[in-house]
């Protein structure tokens, strides 16, 4: 559950990053993992709000990608 949770966040951030006008490439995009490595917690802290209902998430990103 929580790589889908690094990808959903990921996802976001970068959505908000072309929003403000950056260039995500490719190659960036390819060193990013949503596998933790460091500072993991073996059990970690897990909060399930059941009031909120979750939504759809959209895994696609839509870059314009550069022809050479």
């Amino acid at each position: 559950m929580d790589i889908f949770q690094n990808v959903v966040d990921l996802a976001e951030v970068i959505r908000q990053l072309r929003k403000e006008g950056y260039t995500v490439n490719p190659e960036d995009l390819s060193a990013l993992s949503p596998y933790l490595t460091e500072h993991i917690k073996r059990f970690g802290d897990y909060v399930i709000d059941l009031e909120k209902q979750s939504q759809p998430f959209d895994g696609k990103l839509k870059l314009e990608l550069e022809s050479a």
